[in-house]
């Protein structure tokens, strides 16, 4: 299994966000800076995970992209559920099959993508936060002159 750009970038993005947004909400400009994300795709990112709730986007000047939860409350795998679609390891499962009444290998493949699915869904995007203040306090400052 490979996981599209969209879901490895909606991860960043959200976990941008995150670490951002303070008082004021995250302008898609800064986001695209930090993250080496065109605009245009931080956009279509954007909307599934806007309508999934789990960012809310401030229109105007000072306007940008918040968390509609809590870091803690929102997992990775809401975030690829989101962007991605549900996570099946193969298609039949979500979509049926015409083996599926002797197909002996299925529940190898249901059994994996429920082990991802829990897998993902144990990692919230609170822990990644923290992950990224740890590995981040140890580097240097760097002062370009």
């Amino acid at each position: 299994m490979k996981l599209s750009t969209k879901g490895r970038y909606a991860t960043r993005i959200l976990l941008c966000i995150s670490r951002l947004q303070g008082d004021q909400p995250v302008p898609k400009k800064r986001i695209a800076e930090q993250e080496g994300i065109s605009t245009d795709y931080i956009e279509q990112i954007i909307v599934p995970l806007k309508n999934a709730g789990l960012v809310n986007s401030v229109r105007g000047l000072r306007g940008g992209f918040r968390l509609a939860k809590d870091p803690a409350q929102i997992t990775v795998y809401d975030i690829l559920s989101a962007s991605e679609g549900d996570i099946n390891l193969v298609g039949c499962l979500a979509e049926g099959c015409s083996k599926s009444d002797s197909c002996v290998v299925q529940r190898v493949w249901q059994g994996a993508s429920d082990k991802l699915r829990e897998y993902f869904s144990e990692i919230t995007l609170r822990e990644l936060h923290d992950d990224y203040d740890k590995r981040t306090a140890d580097q240097p400052i760097m002062f370009n002159i």
